[in-house]
C-alpha cells in the first residue's frame, strides 16, 4: 500500500504543505478528503453566544469557544455531516460538539449554558473545583477523534 501512501502523502502536501513535513508519515485514513476541508469561514458570520460558567467551567468555555471559532471545525460541524451519517451508539462527542457550534452560532440569546457538554464531563472534572483546560482539551480532541473513527458509515 505505498502507492496509497504516497498518493495521501502527495495530496496532503499540495493542500496542507505546511502539515505533512519530509519524514512525516501521512495518515492511514483520510476521513475527510482535502478538498472538504475549508480553513476559512465558509460564509461571513456574526459573533455568536457567549457561555455561562456554572461553578467554575472557565476551562471548558475557554476551549470551546477555541474550538467553535476555529474555521475548518466549525465549518465542518455546521454542515452537520457528521450527524447525519453517525452511527454511534449513545455519547458521541462529534454530534454534542456539533449541536453545540451550530446552536451557539445560530442562537439569537446572548449567551448559553452548554448544558450536554458539561453533563457529558468525565467523573475527574469535577463542578466548583478548577479545571485544567490542557486536559479538557486532550481529552475532547480524543473524544472527537474516537468518534471519527468508530460508529461511522463509510
Amino acid at each position: 500500500s505505498s502507492s496509497y501512501s504516497h498518493t495521501v502523502s502527495t495530496l496532503l502536501k499540495h493542500h496542507f504543505p505546511a502539515v505533512v513535513a519530509e519524514g512525516m508519515a501521512p495518515p492511514q485514513r483520510i476521513h475527510l478528503p482535502p478538498v472538504k476541508i475549508h480553513m476559512e469561514w465558509q460564509r461571513r458570520r456574526r459573533p455568536g453566544a457567549g457561555l455561562y460558567n456554572p461553578g467554575t467551567t472557565c476551562f471548558v468555555n475557554a476551549v470551546l469557544q477555541c474550538l467553535t471559532y476555529t474555521p475548518p471545525l466549525a465549518n465542518y460541524l455546521l454542515s452537520r455531516e457528521h450527524s447525519s451519517s453517525c452511527r454511534q451508539q449513545g455519547f458521541c462527542m462529534m454530534c454534542i460538539m456539533e449541536a453545540h457550534v451550530n446552536n451557539v452560532l445560530h442562537t439569537s440569546a446572548s449567551a448559553i449554558m452548554p448544558t450536554a457538554i458539561i453533563n457529558a464531563l468525565p467523573h475527574y472534572f469535577k463542578l466548583g473545583m478548577p479545571g485544567d483546560a490542557y486536559a479538557f482539551l486532550h481529552c475532547t480532541v480524543t473524544a472527537m477523534h474516537r468518534a471519527c473513527t468508530s460508529g461511522h458509515s463509510e
